[in-house]
């Protein structure tokens, strides 16, 4: 049985893909906890399979695979990137990025009082999307959950990260497979940064999920999966 392994956003962790587990007949579905940002320990996830696993990264996911991507590359079968982008800043010559005051506002709020700006925070992870009563039930016990798991010293660190993060000139050199899932109304990472990517990545294709904010994977879980068991059975 092939594997998919999906990769987690900031001060998540590896149960924000509860509805991608058991999801995928003929796939086996991995969702590591990442032990914040080091460099090096997703091509250590990667050494114990045998059969070149499907790469799926979320957020900061996307990131932290290009970091690592001259060594990641040789040990896997293709890439999704989920509501990602290569510069989580805006820059003069990047739009498409997180504008810095709003960044340097939530910094400071979670150095503030860390639980009430990551209950805000995960606020914005589905801003202006339509979640029905089920799912939006769902989506708030497991943000609890998760929040009791966070470690503040290591987030704050994590996201510091994030915001120097720059691997625009990273995506030339992908040479896998790679499709891109973005939603239209994702206000972390936007989707122009998605087209962004595949205009900048030959052969890769990008598909923005209408309605959907930063969790398509979760709030549109249907479709996504389609997606990705689609892109998986074709390369």
């Amino acid at each position: 049985m092939s594997n998919i392994i999906f990769l987690h956003g900031w001060s998540m962790n590896g149960d924000v893909f509860i509805r991608q587990k058991g999801s995928f007949d003929r796939y086996h579905v991995d969702a590591p906890d990442l032990h914040g940002t080091r460099h090096g320990q997703i091509s250590d996830l990667l050494l114990p399979f045998e059969e070149k696993p499907l790469l799926a990264g979320w957020s900061m996911g996307v990131p932290m695979i290009l970091s690592e991507l001259e060594s990641i590359q040789p040990q896997i079968s293709g890439l999704v990137f989920i509501s990602g982008t290569p510069c989580f800043m805006a820059k003069d010559d990047f739009p498409q990025g997180m504008r810095l005051s709003i960044a340097r506002k939530l910094y400071r709020d979670l150095q503030k009082n860390f639980d009430s700006a990551w209950r805000a925070f995960t606020e914005l992870l589905t801003h202006a999307e339509t979640i029905d009563d089920k799912t939006l039930s769902e989506l708030k016990s497991l943000f609890v959950r998760i929040g009791n798991k966070i470690e503040t010293k290591q987030a704050l660190a994590d996201l510091n990260w994030l915001y120097q993060s720059d691997y625009r000139a990273k995506l030339k050199g992908i040479n896998v497979p790679l499709m891109i899932i973005s939603g239209s109304q994702d206000r972390i990472c936007f989707p122009e940064a998605s087209r962004f990517m595949a205009e900048n990545v030959p052969g890769s294709f990008v598909h923005i999920i209408e309605g959907a904010g930063h969790m398509p994977f979760f709030t549109r879980a249907d479709e996504v999966n389609r997606l990705v068991r689609d892109f998986a059975d074709g390369h």
